[in-house]
């Protein structure tokens, strides 16, 4: 079994790598994960229902699958066109309750590596806290 899931492991590492990245913002987030041994999936599909509108699959960045946390690049932030994509994207991430890490170009000046490892302990947490208010542990 751990032979296979090495394989895995691999198989899903060398995808990534090999994955046409739409920016240089996402080539960079991608080699931090990978430098870190942050197994994530690219522009995995996920369902998402808005209130007005019929579901939709969206394809969010990237996908934390251990952490249950999606990391947003917003690489053309100051589009006007764009701007409001953002808010609509971040309305409907919150609606459904993804944990999702939102990432801007200006981030990159530094400490953005900071930034994403203290949301994803925060996102963690945050569920733990959640887990141990349920009735179980009373």
């Amino acid at each position: 079994m751990a032979n296979k899931k090495r394989n895995l492991e691999d198989f899903l590492k060398e995808n990534n790598s090999s994955a046409q990245f739409k920016s240089r913002g996402e080539r960079k987030i991608a080699g931090f994960l990978e430098e870190n041994d942050i197994n994530f999936k690219y522009e995995s599909g996920v369902l998402i229902y808005q209130s007005e509108n019929m579901p939709r699959i969206w394809y969010p960045d990237f996908f934390l699958s251990e952490f249950s946390t999606y990391i947003e690049y917003y690489g053309m932030v100051g589009d006007p066109d764009y701007d409001r994509g953002i808010k609509v994207k971040e309305t409907a991430y919150a609606q459904m309750g993804l944990s999702v890490i939102p990432v801007y170009p200006h981030m990159f000046s530094e400490g953005w590596q900071n930034y994403i490892m203290k949301e994803i302990k925060r996102n963690i947490e945050s569920q733990y806290k959640i887990l141990m208010n349920k009735p179980f542990w009373e």
